[in-house]
């Protein structure tokens, strides 16, 4: 028998000979060396390594074991396969009897459409779960949606993730083109909804819209999101805020806002520059938005509608009606038709009083 297979035939067997470590073996290497460094004993293979436990198989060019802590150390074109995902870095630390998977430099996992890339990850075979770490990106191609942040954790049997330092959320078009960005203190996604829910210092930016909160629920697929803590919604030059608020889209464009529970929107009487902004409250709204700009609104519950009135000749005054309920339609920014049900009520004011209360 020829000393090298030999030898590694025998370096295969002492190296898990253990109980907690028996299943682990070495498939093959080039060439098996011994020594110590600092009364820590060692055994070195290099050149087209593979050592392998059940599913999971390493390959490198270089790998080092210490018989003493039972730690494995790859370097060198390192490959990390468990037969539903890979993952390449430049360094592999591997601990048998806790069955941990420590990669640093370059780290990229590939499962499916899913790709990850960091530049540490710390993996639990027996758990499918991975913790990861500085400039993490985690693109599920499928859905085009893209999370980043400093600080990861991802699930690989449900195929979640959740993300923190300064975390975005990026769902790109087919043609790769931006068109939802989220950030928070912190943001999930699970790829089998297809939902991101972040929550601290919510911020949303989506076509004309932009909004801010406190937790966000999105749904991708259908294009639908839930805000609150203290939610406000700004579209164009409108505004919108209440205890929370849904969002729904057509698209890539805001179609419709729900707002429920101290409902408050504000748009602008006409489009000159420092117009006076016309104000909608109520206990529930409804806005419909077309071309960036609000077309109508149903306003529920103690409504009240404050704007100015407009025509050919300019401004002529000031309108407050309320009701239990007011639909209204709008024109070029102005209210055009209001029709209120339940306790109505209105006051009108005179431009010239409007201009002399604003002047007091």
């Amino acid at each position: 028998m020829k000393l090298l297979p030999f030898l590694l035939l025998l370096f295969s067997a002492l190296l898990f000979a253990q109980q907690n470590r028996g299943s682990v073996e070495l498939r093959r290497a080039d060439a098996l060396s011994y020594g110590e460094e600092n009364g820590a004993k060692y055994q070195k293979l290099s050149g087209n390594v593979e050592i392998g436990k059940d599913s999971l198989s390493i390959t490198c060019e270089l790998a080092t074991y210490f018989p003493d802590s039972g730690l494995l150390y790859f370097t060198q074109e390192v490959v990390v396969h468990d037969g539903q995902r890979t993952m390449l870095a430049d360094e592999v630390t591997y601990l048998d009897w806790l069955e941990e998977v420590h990669a640093r430099g370059r780290v990229r996992i590939y499962q499916d459409s899913i790709k990850i890339h960091c530049d540490r990850a710390l993996y639990h075979e027996r758990l499918k779960n991975g913790f990861l770490y500085d400039n993490v990106r985690v693109r599920y191609d499928a859905r085009q949606v893209t999370l980043t942040g400093g600080l990861g954790y991802f699930d690989h049997e449900e195929n979640s993730a959740w993300m923190t330092q300064r975390p975005v959320l990026v769902r790109r078009d087919s043609l790769g083109n931006a068109f939802t960005e989220i950030t928070g203190d912190t943001i999930a996604f699970a790829d089998a909804s297809g939902m991101a829910r972040a929550v601290g210092s919510v911020k949303v930016v989506r076509d004309s819209l932009t909004a801010f909160g406190e937790i966000l629920t999105f749904f991708t697929d259908s294009s639908f999101a839930e805000l609150t803590g203290d939610p406000l919604a700004l579209s164009a030059a409108d505004s919108i805020q209440g205890d929370s608020m849904l969002l729904f889209f057509d698209g890539e464009v805001l179609e419709r806002v729900e707002v429920h529970g101290h409902a408050h929107a504000t748009s602008p009487a006409d489009t000159v520059p420092g117009a006076p902004r016309q104000i909608l409250t109520g206990q529930m709204m409804t806005l419909w938005i077309e071309n960036s700009l609000l077309s109508r609104a149903l306003v529920e519950g103690t409504a009240t509608a404050t704007y100015f009135i407009r025509d050919d000749q300019g401004a002529q005054g000031l309108n407050v009606t309320s009701g239990d309920r007011l639909a209204i339609t709008f024109s070029d920014r102005k209210i055009s038709r209001i029709r209120v049900q339940g306790g109505t009520e209105g006051k009108y004011t005179p431009e010239s009083l409007v201009n002399s209360a604003h002047s007091n």
